[in-house]
């Protein structure tokens, strides 16, 4: 079956005006929101926005991987509640509205973010010279971004909301 170029367009157009802000592609990454999911809001308003159905527990904490999310974001959810997003090295992984993602260098964080970056050594993996650039925002004291490099490079990072953003650890 042959579909017209021009409803596969008008489809790809809309999809992407409910995916999209005006100026920033579905997935950029922000201290406040990645994509479409805004930190601080109901998972199930979430699943709404990705248009996905999977279960997610209403109670304690957990991880959710939506479907129609890049498989190296999943998110953090406590209680109901949308808290952060984890991006790992598995496939594709977006970058920060400023450039900033796996592979990148701590002098490319630097440079991106300036005086309003933090170092702190890595809880784990300090003695081989990992660390944390932790970006807070200057005019949001909710959220943050915690980038984790080799000493070099990024090799995965978190956006969200404090102090959930700022845990070593995951949960679920």
């Amino acid at each position: 079956m042959r579909v017209p170029v021009a409803v596969v367009s008008l489809f790809a157009l809309s999809w992407l005006a409910v995916a999209c802000r005006p100026g920033e592609s579905s997935w950029e990454m922000h201290p406040d929101h990645a994509g479409a999911v805004r930190f601080g809001m109901p998972a199930a308003e979430a699943q709404r926005a990705l248009g996905d159905t999977s279960s997610i527990a209403a109670t304690g904490c957990t991880y959710w991987r939506p479907a129609t999310a890049p498989r190296s974001v999943s998110f953090m959810v406590e209680n109901g509640i949308v808290v952060r997003a984890d991006v790992d090295s598995t496939a594709a992984p977006p970058k920060t509205a400023e450039g900033i993602g796996i592979g990148s260098t701590e002098a490319a964080i630097r440079a991106a973010y300036g005086e309003h970056i933090t170092i702190q050594l890595h809880k784990y993996q300090w003695e081989a010279g990992w660390r944390y650039f932790i970006y807070l925002p200057p005019q949001d004291s909710l959220n943050a971004i915690v980038f984790e490099t080799d000493g070099r490079l990024v090799r995965g990072y978190r956006i969200g909301r404090r102090p959930q953003v700022e845990y070593a650890e995951r949960c679920g």
